[in-house]
């Protein structure tokens, strides 16, 4: 189990209060973290052409799910 796997279990068993404050602090802390990230040219057209298309595909629940591999609501 991960470091994060086990915070999240931990996080799980606090005061719904308590829960959403540690989740802003950490959406707080990506936010700054990922400052300093940049695409490249290939990686910003593939964004552009994602988001100009007019009928787009969403993973299922189930899918993403599966991808984290837990669930959080």
């Amino acid at each position: 189990m991960t470091k994060l796997e086990q915070l999240v279990k931990y996080a799980k068993n606090l005061p719904v209060d308590t829960q959403n404050t540690l989740a802003n602090d950490l959406f707080e802390l990506m936010k700054n973290r990922s400052k300093g990230i940049r695409l490249t040219a290939d990686e910003i057209a593939d964004v552009k052409q994602a988001l100009s298309n007019p009928n787009p595909s969403y993973a299922s629940e189930a899918e993403v799910l599966a991808a984290l591999g837990a669930n959080f609501s």
